[in-house]
């Protein structure tokens, strides 16, 4: 599960609707994100992740670097973009939208899905993925002027309600 903590993503794209839960409209966003980060994140979804499409080049990097986890270089770099099967419910995404916490823009109870990675010469990746969400309206609009800018966000699973109570 992709965890981020004050790192800076792009908001690409988003798309508001109407969701019928019973009788009642309930706004609905998804937001296309996507993170530039170090391929160490691929962790987070497999342990075996990053040394499947990740080397160490030892004729480029040569003793340089003696970590064995730096593994900067593609395998395969015509590979393109991967797609990574799975969603992730209960997650808590926070828009750090300046300089007091108060002005953070908080969406509770979001999924995270569509992720794909779009691996980077260098042991850089971009991960895109899908952040679908009930804002209130004025939080929606406040999503829909960061449009294609990059802000620091943060995501983590947020215990549900149910498992509170029941602790």
């Amino acid at each position: 599960m992709l965890e981020l903590e004050t790192d800076l993503v792009k908001i690409n794209h988003m798309n508001a609707r109407n969701e019928k839960h019973g009788e009642d409209s309930v706004l609905a966003i998804d937001l296309k994100l996507q993170a530039r980060l170090s391929n160490d994140v691929l962790s987070f979804f497999s342990p075996t992740l990053k040394s499947s499409f990740y080397h160490k080049d030892e004729g480029l990097q040569g003793d340089l670097v003696t970590d064995a986890g730096y593994l900067p270089n593609l395998k395969n770099p015509a590979l393109g973009t991967i797609k990574w099967d799975g969603a992730w419910e209960h997650q808590r995404l926070v828009i750090h939208n300046g300089v007091k916490a108060e002005y953070d823009i908080v969406l509770d109870e979001a999924k995270v899905n569509k992720v794909s990675f779009d691996f980077q010469e260098g042991g850089t990746v971009f991960v895109n993925f899908r952040v679908q969400a009930h804002p209130d309206e004025a939080t929606g609009a406040k999503l829909l002027a960061l449009l294609q800018q990059e802000v620091h966000m943060s995501l983590s699973f947020e215990e549900p309600p149910e498992m509170k109570e029941a602790a």
